[in-house]
């Protein structure tokens, strides 16, 4: 976490406003604040913040304040602080330089993921909104009218405790609303078609928000006066985040390669996690390039992995083994053993990292390429913006046998590959991630995006819903959605795969499911619904479920099971 190197002076009187801002108009304190980060960006730079989209620097305006200059960028944002935050309130002054019709300016609190976060933002037309964005998709919780002049600063607040979420712009309440979004999360910047400036962001703990607006910084808000507040229901007076495990206060350790953590590997971490463990064990990894392979046993359940910067480049877990590869004892890895990660402990965790298998198919010539990224064989495991890399085979989902079943949450997630590189028996759902087909430098075939082998007596195996299918480069009608695998010939390894309210670009065929060893795809249960983007055209050869059926294929459905699990925000 990074704090600025601003002067004591300057730092005081942020405080000061941050307790401020924590006490109602009667004058007495709600709670007393803690800094859990500031910056005014007098230092120069954006150490601590973590890009996604847009162009950001530091830029002279008046004192030092952090620019955000590509007009043309839908979705430019900024990240800092912790995952791990629960309660925050975080305030900012906010610059539009340009803001067009379909543009916006925003501050984010309790970022969860890319695209998964509480907003205040400022629109034109005088528009101010506060919402909850869950994988890209919008809820209002509020909205006011009020000034919104370009190249003139506004001071935006968003405070979230425990489910209650609160905005103001200019110490005017823009409203408030009852949030299950996320217990946790970073704060961020953002802008949409639209360029600004941010200055000092300053983020605070406390006790319960405020039931009256906080006071302006400076006094009355240029511009506007304030509005009176709108009737909403207080928060509890001691709320208490949404929990996301149950047991024993967490364990915790570090991994950091160049020894500043408790480990210096991922592998050994892990090791160190007590067989049979009971409870959460988190893992925080700092940023660096692990170049190991990693076993999470059946033994550890409730084992973690964080990246500790909240940006999932920072961290990155990758060998290269392919299935044909030789063993030092001889034979070769096969398309199991060649994973550079393996999860077979239940309940585990991933946030804000990356898992990858570089292995360089061109510089070999073995008979098996399969080079698994992740594999799992594990129950009720979640992924939280996570970067999946590969190309043939990168995400092996599987269970732990044919009579077992494997569910896995795929939240905000990255996954590229080209030959069936998402595929197994496993129940897996793909929540608002970015499905990435690499061109393989053909004219008609790029490959295949899933192989599932759904057992028979399992009705759920792969669920896409409101995810982005996007190529490098694969030519147009190249890429199928997917073939059914049936392992060693196995003939109730019956697939089923649904694909739906997911965009799907061009590389996508208009007969987008396939053959594979002898089993037609028509006996497979593969299914569509509701797609757009210039590769959903619907076909003969795309069967679409009805309106009808589509409540039976939701996350909630795919995910429940015998134990009623739902890790869906």
């Amino acid at each position: 976490m990074r704090r600025s190197r601003r002067p004591l002076a300057v730092a005081v009187a942020a405080l000061t406003t941050a307790l401020l801002a924590l006490t109602p108009l009667g004058g007495t304190p709600v709670a007393h604040a803690a800094t859990l980060f500031s910056d005014d960006f007098t230092d120069g730079d954006l150490a601590g913040w973590s890009r996604s989209g847009g162009s950001w620097s530091v830029a002279a305006d008046d004192s030092p304040a952090l620019q955000q200059s590509r007009a043309d960028t839908g979705d430019a944002r900024l990240f800092a602080g912790s995952a791990s935050w629960a309660d925050q309130a975080v305030q900012a002054r906010v610059k539009p330089l340009t803001l067009p019709g379909d543009g916006m300016v925003a501050l984010l609190a309790r970022a969860s993921g890319a695209t998964s976060y509480y907003r205040l933002a400022l629109h034109a037309g005088d528009q101010v909104r506060l919402e909850a964005v869950r994988s890209g998709r919008v809820t209002p919780l509020g909205t006011a009218s009020h000034p919104v002049t370009v190249g003139a600063w506004r001071t935006l607040r968003i405070e979230v405790a425990g489910t209650v979420v609160r905005g103001w712009v200019d110490g005017v309440p823009v409203g408030s609303g009852t949030g299950t979004l996320t217990a946790t999360g970073r704060i961020g910047v953002q802008t949409g078609y639209a360029t600004a400036r941010f200055d000092d962001v300053l983020v605070t703990r406390g006790g319960p928000a405020p039931t009256s607006a906080p006071p302006t910084p400076g006094g009355t808000p240029t511009g506007g006066s304030p509005t009176a507040t709108p009737s909403v229901t207080p928060p509890p007076a001691s709320p208490t985040p949404t929990p996301t495990d149950t047991g024993p206060a967490q364990r915790s350790s570090v991994v950091a390669p160049d020894g500043s953590g408790d480990f210096t590997s991922v592998q050994a971490a892990v090791d160190a996690v007590p067989t049979g463990n009971a409870s959460r064990y988190t893992i925080t990894i700092r940023p660096g390039t692990y170049r190991e392979t990693v076993t999470v046993p059946a033994g550890k359940p409730y084992v973690s992995f964080v990246g500790s910067t909240g940006d999932p480049r920072d961290v990155v877990i990758v060998y290269d083994n392919a299935s044909g590869t030789p063993k030092p004892g001889g034979g070769t890895y096969g398309t199991s053993g060649s994973a550079s990660v393996t999860i077979d402990g239940n309940d585990f965790t991933a946030r804000h990292l990356t898992f990858a298998n570089d292995f360089d198919e061109a510089a070999h010539d073995y008979a098996a390429e399969q080079a698994v990224a992740v594999l799992t064989r594990a129950d009720r495991l979640v992924f939280d913006d996570v970067r999946f890399l590969g190309n043939q085979d990168t995400l092996y989902h599987n269970s732990a046998s044919v009579d077992a079943v494997g569910r896995a949450y795929f939240r905000d997630c990255y996954v590229e590959g080209d030959v069936d590189f998402i595929f197994g028996r496993g129940t897996g759902v793909f929540d608002g991630c970015e499905i990435r087909s690499l061109d393989r430098g053909s004219t008609g075939n790029n490959g295949y995006v899933t192989a599932a082998s759904t057992m028979i007596g399992n009705p759920y195996g792969l669920l896409f819903t409101g995810c982005v299918l996007t190529t490098d480069a694969a030519a147009t009608q190249s890429v199928h959605l997917g073939r059914p695998w049936h392992p060693g010939g196995d003939v109730n390894a019956i697939g089923q795969v649904v694909f739906r309210d997911s965009v799907l670009g061009a590389h996508v065929k208009d007969s987008p499911w396939t053959d594979m060893s002898g089993f037609s795809w028509r006996d497979a249960r593969f299914a569509e619904y509701r797609n757009s983007g210039p590769g959903s055209t619907v076909t003969a050869d795309r069967p679409q479920l009805t309106d009808e059926q589509a409540p039976t294929y939701t996350p909630q459905r795919y995910l429940a099971g015998v134990d009623g699990w739902n890790p869906i925000p």
